[in-house]
């Protein structure tokens, strides 16, 4: 085989990969700063937090107060442009114009609130991952244009200009984007939301938790500090469904023998 041949079946071995990666990604939930929605193979909307509300009034030292005032102020506040929210060189943010399989006249998905939508893909067609702006795209590239052509513009990212050289994983992608989005940068692009998992229904969380401790454990190493807590949530989660079921299993036979 030659040199070439073997190139681009290493590509198409790795896009496989990181498709893999994509669909693992895009069926989790509970991260702090992002939120991952697999739509099709090829394709994951990434909603990223514009700014961290708490970590901005703990640096202040403001308080409960401006952290309760900021948040009810949250619907009606216009993204900001943070200094630290911009490529260094904001007119290479932007690759050759190359349309995602879902243009973005025809997004029909809508940011949350202090949200960006991004777009992340692996086309085959491409031969190699590519992440668009779906919204508040102002926030982080200023090159002119139409708003479309933004939006359907690849964004140039380090993680993805590496492809040809390292094993770039789906998380190195969202690492960065969350690095690049969120005010301020977070140490830890992988938090997760411990409040939103405690509060899901006890079958929800016990399934939740061993997804996230599967992919926390097996990929994202870095996230040590996170893995604790969200284990012994998952084992009290267990704890307590084994505990349900027993208390099922005897009201069951209880009203069996009373009927008898």
């Amino acid at each position: 085989m030659s040199s070439s041949g073997k190139r681009e079946r290493e590509q198409k071995r790795k896009l496989q990969h990181f498709l893999g990666d994509l669909a693992l990604l895009g069926s989790l939930q509970g991260f702090k700063y992002f939120q991952p929605w697999l739509r099709g193979k090829e394709e994951l909307l990434l909603t990223v937090v514009n700014e961290d509300l708490v970590s901005l009034c703990r640096e202040t030292g403001c308080g409960s107060m401006c952290r309760n005032f900021l948040l009810a102020l949250q619907v009606c506040m216009k993204p900001i442009n943070h200094p630290n929210s911009f490529c260094s060189h904001r007119e290479a943010c932007i690759e050759e114009h190359l349309l995602p399989a879902s243009p973005s006249e025809r997004e029909i998905a809508v940011p949350e609130v202090n949200c960006t939508l991004f777009l992340l893909a692996g086309y085959v067609k491409y031969g190699r991952p590519y992440a668009w702006i779906r919204s508040n795209h102002e926030r982080l590239v200023n090159i002119g244009g139409t708003d479309s052509m933004v939006k359907d513009t690849p964004m140039k990212l380090k993680s993805i200009a590496d492809w040809q050289t390292r094993a770039i994983r789906v998380w190195d992608v969202v690492s960065e984007l969350v690095c690049l989005c969120t005010v301020p940068s977070p140490s830890n692009p992988f938090a997760l939301d411990m409040r939103y998992i405690k509060s899901l229904p006890l079958a929800e969380r016990f399934l939740v938790t061993g997804a996230l401790l599967n992919f926390l454990e097996m990929y994202v190493v870095y996230v040590v500090e996170e893995v604790k807590p969200l284990r012994r949530l998952h084992v009290h989660s267990l704890l307590e469904l084994q505990r349900l079921r027993e208390s099922s299993g005897r009201a069951a036979v209880q009203g069996s023998s009373a009927e008898e």
